[in-house]
């Protein structure tokens, strides 16, 4: 059996995590996957794994950060961090060293190219500021292969990457079965009673600027003024590095004197809210492959989304879904409008998203895929 160690350097439960645990366990049959991650925030990550009987090390792993503090620690612990990584990895002896989370967070491609282990490195964002770009594209020798996200991953690191490295695009799965219409489960009955005979609009994502939540808020206003009947729901973690951006956000809702909407904080299980919403809407200003909107095509429900990431690849604009330009809020209330208006467009675009998922991303696909890159790491001279 493949050893791998999936090294990521930020613990927080967030795509790239969840997409870490889901796989895992889909592949335990055949794969033997240790997830290496920090301490720090892990809780909710360590909950997902234990559910599915994942092995998992911690170490202390200082990430990048505009905390002052905490960005000495990373200059100055990471030698001492990457000689213990390294020597766990050769303790181990793994086969595969599967770096996660993105392309600034190298130090699981460092260690495993010490302890002599082959690396594949798995990148799954659009955009970094230009100066770790350039110290990527410095390292990008360190893996043997690329995974991409997306194809505008794949787009925007590729320039970087020796055309030697094999290249191969994985999107973040999800499983239909488990994100599914007819999968009813705890927490049902409470959102369903709250928020009774008014139509759901919602968005899933911890609270952070790239996910253009301001963008929704002020869309959400919009639709306010000409549908009274109407509450918007915000589904995502505040981390204490997002306070501030946070506070911004409930500014606003007071300067819009918007009454209907409802901030409900990280959520374990979010399908009864998925399930909940009438429409679901992405306002993201950046995504490579948003698993939140693929889990609520899966949950076949409407999507309205920013154009970013590979989503033009899975919603068919005014066919099965509809896409705004980024940041134009008042496009995004104009469809949040007509898809209020129209309960057979609902019901179609849900349907066809959904097959869309079960054919495009489903996790059995993916799964596939992974196993497939990690027997051609192992093949390699």
């Amino acid at each position: 059996m493949i050893r791998v160690a999936n090294v990521i350097e930020d613990a927080r439960l967030c795509g790239p995590q969840i997409r870490i645990a889901n796989v895992a366990c889909a592949m335990r049959k055949q794969i033997h996957t240790t997830v290496i991650m920090p301490r720090v925030d892990s809780e909710r990550f360590r909950e997902k794994l234990d559910s599915c009987n994942i092995n998992y090390k911690m170490f202390k792993l200082s990430r990048i950060t505009k905390d002052f503090r905490v960005a000495l620690r990373y200059v100055f612990l990471s030698s001492v961090e990457l000689f213990h990584l390294v020597r766990y990895l050769k303790h181990k002896n793994f086969d595969i060293v599967h770096v996660s989370g993105g392309s600034w967070q190298y130090k699981g491609a460092i260690a495993g190219r010490l302890a002599g282990i082959k690396v594949i490195w798995h990148l799954n964002d659009t955009y970094v500021p230009s100066f770790f770009r350039r110290l990527f594209a410095t390292m990008a020798g360190l893996a043997d292969i690329y995974v991409f996200a997306s194809e505008k991953s794949k787009l925007y690191y590729a320039p970087l990457i020796s055309r030697n490295k094999p290249q191969i695009v994985i999107p973040a799965p999800v499983d239909p079965s488990h994100f599914s219409p007819d999968n009813l489960c705890s927490g049902e009955v409470f959102t369903n009673q709250k928020w009774a005979g008014k139509t759901i609009v919602g968005i899933v994502g911890n609270i952070n600027r790239i996910k253009g939540i301001d963008t929704f808020i002020r869309a959400a206003s919009e639709v306010a003024k000409k549908n009274q009947n109407v509450h918007f729901i915000v589904v995502g973690a505040v981390f204490d590095s997002q306070n501030e951006y946070y506070k911004r956000l409930e500014k606003l809702v007071s300067d819009l004197n918007l009454v209907d909407i409802s901030f409900v904080g990280g959520q374990d299980d979010i399908r009864p809210w998925l399930n909940l919403f009438d429409i679901y809407v992405c306002s993201s200003v950046a995504e490579s492959s948003p698993i939140s909107v693929w889990e609520a095509m899966s949950m076949a429900k409407p999507i309205v989304s920013t154009n970013v990431g590979d989503v033009p690849l899975y919603i068919k604009n005014g066919v099965s879904g509809d896409i705004v330009d980024v940041g134009n809020y008042h496009e995004m209330a104009n469809k949040i409008n007509d898809l209020i208006a129209s309960h057979s467009k609902r019901v179609e675009y849900g349907n066809l998203a959904r097959e869309e998922v079960k054919n495009r991303l489903s996790l059995e696909f993916c799964v596939e895929k992974h196993i497939n890159v990690y027997k051609m790491a192992i093949n390699q001279n």
